[in-house]
């Protein structure tokens, strides 16, 4: 099995980020150089010059062309080679001299490239943020940069039975009660269903959870590398959260985490605290990943798994048949443990 799926769009940087200097960033393995042309539209291309090898990406961007450092070399967002210095005016550009373009599209604030052998299909678009252009739902953001591999992430973010250890006091308690879970493996990857005996103590709990009301969580895994986690509080109040990976090497990844809420006149009050307490749970959650990181860089990955660990075994062989451009089988399972 490759380390990451290819044919398939991942987050190379956000927006923001691409400004007038190219920025070179490194996704499944590639080394990509994003830039801007004359009419501010992203570009990306394979990050090395075909005359003498050398990054583009530390060059400069120039009447809307990527320069090469070491020549002078220029090529347009295709990747055509439209400048050689050394060229006298009679002289044409070899048609061989043109650097590899990287599919690429700008969305809701991110920069999605495509990585794989072939072109994107038509119905292949990059994953749509829900309700982000909704004006009744908050909007949040953050990132991270974690020495662990993209499928150890995706675990622990779709993991319940860790956070009232590593997230304790923010929401959980430790092994405080009984979930039930309802795993399903569907076309796009896994969806996890848990009813959980729900109690409101946590700080987040008692803020945002109307008294006497019913939480609602569903988890879900989609390929290739996202993860939803939505909350229902009550009939109005919802809180959803993804956090969608990018492989940067086989045991390096960037966690973009897009996080919609609506909680009514709650709204503005949740958007700093969201970004206070989003960032506390990250981090909590980065340390662990590294550690967890660099334990196996030294000793190799040997899990072992109990009945908690079902939602993510399947979301293993879900992902794994999907790699390999196989239908996974349709199928559900309910399964019991202590949260």
């Amino acid at each position: 099995m490759a380390e990451f799926p290819t044919e398939c769009w991942y987050i190379a940087a956000e927006s923001h980020a691409l400004k007038q200097q190219p920025l070179a960033r490194q996704v499944a393995g590639q080394h990509l150089v994003l830039f801007r042309d004359n009419q501010g539209q992203a570009a990306a291309l394979f990050d090395r010059c075909p005359h003498r090898n050398v990054q583009l990406s530390r060059g400069k961007v120039r009447q809307g062309c990527i320069e090469c450092p070491y020549h002078g070399f220029r090529f347009q967002a295709d990747g055509t080679c439209s400048h050689v210095p050394s060229l006298q005016s009679h002289e044409k550009i070899p048609a061989a001299l043109r650097a590899q373009a990287i599919p690429i599209r700008e969305q809701q604030g991110y920069l999605w490239v495509w990585i794989g052998a072939r072109a994107p299909e038509p119905h292949e678009q990059p994953f749509v943020l829900p309700h982000h252009e909704d004006p009744a739902w908050g909007h949040g953001y953050l990132q991270s940069t974690i020495g662990n591999s993209v499928a150890n992430l995706i675990e622990n973010f779709i993991d319940c039975p860790h956070t009232g250890y590593i997230h304790g006091g923010l929401f959980r308690s430790p092994a405080s009660h009984l979930a039930r879970t309802h795993v399903q493996a569907v076309a796009d990857g896994v969806i996890i269903d848990i009813d959980e005996d729900n109690k409101t103590n946590s700080f987040l709990g008692r803020l945002i959870v109307p008294k006497g009301s019913k939480v609602t969580h569903q988890d879900r895994y989609i390929y290739p590398s996202t993860v939803q986690v939505a909350y229902g509080f009550g009939p109005k109040r919802q809180v959803t959260g993804y956090q969608i990976c990018t492989p940067i090497t086989a045991e390096r990844t960037q966690v973009y985490v897009y996080v919609t809420w609506k909680l009514g006149l709650l709204n503005p009050v949740v958007a700093p605290l969201v970004q206070i307490f989003g960032k506390i749970i990250l981090d909590q959650d980065v340390a662990i990943l590294e550690n967890q990181g660099e334990m196996i860089r030294a000793y190799g990955e040997m899990f072992s798994s109990v009945p908690a660990d079902t939602a993510n075994l399947w979301i293993q062989a879900t992902r794994q048949r999907l790699q390999r451009g196989e239908t996974p089988p349709e199928r559900d399972k309910k399964v019991d443990f202590r949260l």
